[in-house]
């Protein structure tokens, strides 16, 4: 990300919590996504309790870790970026 005022990038933390309501409010009008998103993604590595995946998506690249507790899987950190670098000038 990049700060507006000084323009340098810097790295944010976010909590689930935080994520949760971003995730639940983000798109209400249904305005945010085309009609048929991009959506791929390729699992890098999958050991039988924890895996990295990769989403790649209309605006943005993710980087997912997750882990298998007690039978589900649970994602435990995202690292985004979008894929138009240009947006960090």
């Amino acid at each position: 990300m990049a700060d507006k005022e000084t323009g340098k990038n810097y790295v944010r933390e976010t909590y689930t919590e935080s994520m949760m309501i971003l995730a639940e409010s983000y798109n209400k009008k249904k305005d945010k996504f085309p009609a048929v998103p991009k959506k791929e993604i390729k699992f890098l590595d999958v050991p039988d309790r924890t895996a990295s995946v990769k989403l790649i998506a209309d605006e943005w690249i993710d980087y997912i870790h997750v882990v298998k507790l007690n039978g589900a899987w649970k994602i435990i950190n995202v690292l985004w970026q979008y894929n138009d670098s240009e947006r960090y000038k």
